[in-house]
Parts: structure tokens; sequence; C-alpha cells
């Protein structure tokens, strides 16, 4: 078994740590197997034991029906999403130890272990939420979402060349009126939605590195385009390196909307684009991620934002780092 992405991140949250990484498992036997029981064992800087969870076959509705990617056939691998991701704030994280025991129809038993030494991650970057106003993540990366459930290693994908999750960390921004409503009218009609042609704002200063701005607002991309860029579903994007190894990519742009071009420097809060609804977009939203690398090769990297206010009702609560899945928040940056 093998864990990845490499190097494994610990992203902070305000009540816990995650772990976002993914277990890959390859059967080199011609048996089939499933997986009945996936464990982590938790183990300080000084190699002592410190936290142990599982998920298991027990029970009526036992936990390990909530994995998918159980079945392990002969001479075949998979992509497990770790569901054991969640720790203490207190816990240290020195090493974790997975254990995944699977069983065949006639009771072979197959273990496989991995361990790895996640690392905190603290950016060079100081991030401000790239749209103004009060908006919603509509979609983080939480274990349910979309952006973490991304099986590269599906042969339908890897197929196109994927190898990554350069939207591990990612989030869908939608703009929201003061009743938290994001749209008004025909859902089918980009205009509906409030944030449609919204100001799109670099996130921090940086280089303009990547960039498309012609496709339309059409909900749609050209997957036979794919092989050539991995970047085609963004439809219209700008990728902004802050620096080696830490670059934003912002996408679903508005077609014809970009105000910046390959090699321009751009400042926090400048307005680079608008928001739209190109490529694989379910409606006009706001895509963005802080990955490695400026192309579809690359994996997805912590977000910590700062300046913003979590809305909470008549409430806002001043906030730095982590945003979740259906948070509303609103940037405190000045323009």
């Amino acid at each position: 078994m093998a864990i990845a992405p490499s190097p494994v991140h610990i992203e902070r949250t305000d009540g816990a740590q995650l772990v976002n990484c993914d277990l890959i498992v390859t059967n080199a036997s011609a048996v089939t197997f499933t997986l009945s029981e996936l464990e982590v064992a938790v183990f300080d800087r000084a190699n002592k034991l410190v936290f142990r969870k599982f998920i298991s076959g027990n029970g009526v509705s036992p936990s390990i029906l909530t994995v998918p990617n159980r079945e392990l056939a002969g001479g075949k691998r998979v992509l497990v999403i770790n569901p054991l991701h969640t720790f203490p704030l207190d816990l240290e994280l020195g090493k974790l130890q997975f254990t995944a025991t699977y069983h065949s129809a006639s009771d072979q038993q197959l273990v496989a272990t991995a361990e790895v030494a996640p690392r905190a991650f603290a950016g060079a970057a100081r991030l401000v939420l790239p749209l103004r106003g009060p908006l919603i993540a509509w979609s983080g990366h939480d274990y349910l979402s979309h952006h973490r459930r991304w099986d590269y290693a599906d042969p339908r994908l890897a197929e196109f060349g994927f190898d990554s999750n350069a939207a591990r960390y990612s989030y869908d921004l939608i703009p929201v009126d003061a009743a938290g409503e994001m749209r008004k009218g025909d859902p089918a009609d980009n205009a509906s939605w409030f944030g449609f042609g919204r100001p799109v704002l670099a996130p921090a200063p940086g280089t303009v590195v990547a960039l498309a701005g012609d496709h339309l607002d059409n909900r749609a991309f050209d997957m036979a385009a794919l092989k050539a860029n991995l970047l085609v579903p963004f439809g219209n994007y700008i990728v902004i390196e802050h620096a080696p190894g830490e670059l934003s990519m912002l996408g679903h742009l508005k077609h014809q909307s970009l105000q910046v071009k390959v090699g321009d420097r751009v400042g926090a809060g400048q307005q680079i684009a608008a928001v739209g609804a190109s490529g694989s977009s379910l409606m006009p939203h706001l895509h963005y991620q802080l990955q490695t690398t400026a192309t579809g090769h690359a994996e997805g990297l912590p977000v910590y934002f700062h300046d913003f206010a979590k809305l909470r009702g008549a409430r806002r609560t001043l906030a730095r780092g982590h945003v979740d899945t259906g948070e509303l928040v609103e940037s405190r940056a000045k323009p």
C-alpha cells in the first residue's frame, strides 16, 4: 500500500487537524479481495502510540460500507479516499500508520500497511478571499466534497493523463445576497445568479503564468482537448505564481473578462477577471485552489485565508485560516 500525495500535509481548522491523503492499494495476486477493516494508528515524535481508530464490518449497517472502491480485483489497484482523516488539535501527529485488511470469498486474508509522517503546511503567500461581499463556500474539500473525491487512479481519468488531485484543497465560491440566497429566477439563466460578472480579485501578489479567456459561459468543455491540457474543464482560468511551488488557480471565469496577460505582476485585491460559467460549471461560480505547479499534474495545497469574517446570522466572527464547506464568509481585506 502507498500513500499519496508526497508530502502529506496537516491542515488545521477551528476545531481539528485534518490529514487529507489517499491510500493506493495494489493486489499482486489473481484473487479478488474486499476491504473489511481500515485502521489508523498515530504515534508522536517519540514513537509512542497516542491515538487509534478504525472502521470495520461490525454491526447491522457497518461503517466499512461508507468506503467506495472496497473491491480489489486480482492484478488491479484501487485508490481509497482516506476516511480516517480528522484528529484532535492537541494531538502530536508524528507518524500515521494505516492498516487495510481485505478478505476473499474463500476467507483468504490480505493485510496492507503504510505509514507517513505528515507535516504542517505554512504557505508563503498571505491569501485573501478572491471575491468581495458575502459568499458561500458552496463546495469545499471536506470528505464528502467532489473536489476531495477525485479518483485519479480510475482508468477513465488516468486515460486522459490525470495522476494527482490539484483540487484537493479547493473551493467553489458563490456570491450571495443578504438572505444567503445564491440566485433569483431560472437556475439555467446565468444572469439569475447574483455572482455572474462579479469582479474576481488576485488573492495575493504574484506573476500570471498561465491563462485562458475565450471559452463561452455555456457550462461545457471539449473533452477531446483534455489530453493536451488538463485545465480545460476550468474553462477560462488564470494561474498566478506567488512563490516557487505555490500557485493560485482561479477557474470558470467569464468569457473575455480577463484583465491580465501572462507575465503581468498583480497585487492582492487587484481585479483580474469576472465570475463566469465557462468549462465544467454547474452554475456561475469561482473555483479557487492553491497548487504546486501551473499544470493539471499539480498537487493541491492547504488554503488559509486572512482578513475575513464568518457570517453567523447577526454575528460576524473575524477569522483567519480554513473555510469549511457550507460556511458563509465575507472578505474584510482593504481594497
